[in-house]
């Protein structure tokens, strides 16, 4: 698996660097940013013209984008079967820009986009605010129902570099063509299309959106460890070991983001324990193998609760080590 994996992804890599895309230039769309937010934006689809509503939000929506940012993409109608629940969740969460009653949430159609600043959200919110079919969005950089709600209804769709997007086409159309397959005048915009078969673009190029780690998803982590270990385990029962040195170090450079996260009073073995918490209840990425170092690393996002204000949150980096069952903290930062 390990090797099957890997071979993949070295094609992945051919096939972009064909289409002159650099795979490491992609990073910001694909994993999450501590310094950057994501926002889910809602429309009415019963205000639209026709039953093709998603390619008249995107010809409101392009023109809203920063030309040369890096960004995931998903779209998805609000789907599920407790109603009553995305209701609540919409209550909660939705800052809206104009009333609006509620009938059923399959009727409304999202949005979802990572990698923004502050000010590119509002000029997008602002911008589609004219729309009558424009709710308004939900805030989703940190942790809330609403955000665990979306990861279960939104699909990868479109991933933007600068005035390009990456998309994918049929498993049976060859990799050398570039071709839009869907009804979303993309290129009317000035986008170029660089699309690929589905496969590489959903295990590789699609946006997994932050949430806790529920029963389904203990598979897809051992997947991933397996990408870079031939012994791939469960995390749920891995120590994690801050030795006294990295410590020490953490504390003398690190200082500020221990204290933000609420562990520079703690001791070594509260952090680890803290950490374990968070690290069971994560996604992991960037995994590499460093082979100089026989070295097999990932990094996990961790959002600490604070008292007053937003959650803070830092990247954490470790060494997967299998043999010992153990995690050993590399840095936060």
């Amino acid at each position: 698996m390990k090797n099957e994996i890997q071979r993949m992804h070295s094609e992945l890599i051919e096939i972009l660097a064909d289409k002159r895309i650099d795979y490491a230039s992609l990073r910001s769309a694909l994993v999450p940013s501590i310094d950057k937010e994501e926002a889910l934006f809602i429309f009415d689809s019963t205000v639209f013209e026709s039953g093709f509503y998603g390619p008249e939000v995107f010809d409101l929506l392009l023109p809203l984008l920063e030309p040369r940012t890096t960004q995931s993409i998903l779209v998805g109608d609000l789907l599920g079967d407790d109603q009553r629940l995305i209701y609540e969740i919409l209550r909660e969460s939705l800052v809206l820009v104009r009333s609006y009653t509620f009938k059923q949430p399959t009727l409304l159609y999202g949005v979802y986009i990572n990698n923004l600043t502050s000010a590119a959200k509002e000029r997008i919110n602002q911008g589609l605010a004219s729309n009558r079919g424009y709710l308004g969005y939900i805030p989703t950089t940190f942790q809330s129902r609403a955000k665990i709600y979306a990861s279960t209804t939104m699909a990868g769709f479109l991933l933007k570099k600068g005035k390009t997007f990456i998309m994918a086409h049929e498993d049976d159309r060859s990799n050398s063509e570039n071709v839009n397959i869907t009804f979303y005048n993309l290129e009317q915009h000035g986008y170029k299309i660089a699309s690929l078969q589905s496969y590489y673009f959903s295990i590789f190029l699609s946006y997994k959106i932050e949430r806790p780690v529920f029963n389904i998803d203990t598979t897809d982590i051992e997947i991933a460890l397996n990408s870079i270990s031939n012994n791939a385990q469960a995390l749920d029962d891995f120590d994690i070991v801050l030795d006294e040195a990295k410590h020490g170090y953490l504390i003398n450079n690190k200082l500020g983001k221990l204290k933000k996260a609420g562990l520079a009073e703690e001791d070594r073995s509260q952090i680890e324990n803290l950490i374990r918490e968070k690290v069971c209840n994560s996604y992991i990425y960037n995994l590499v193998y460093l082979e100089d170092h026989d070295v097999m690393k990932f990094n996990i996002l961790l959002e600490f609760e604070r008292s007053r204000g937003y959650p803070t949150r830092t990247t954490a980096s470790f060494e997967y080590i299998p043999n010992q069952k153990s995690l050993r903290v590399i840095t936060l930062h």
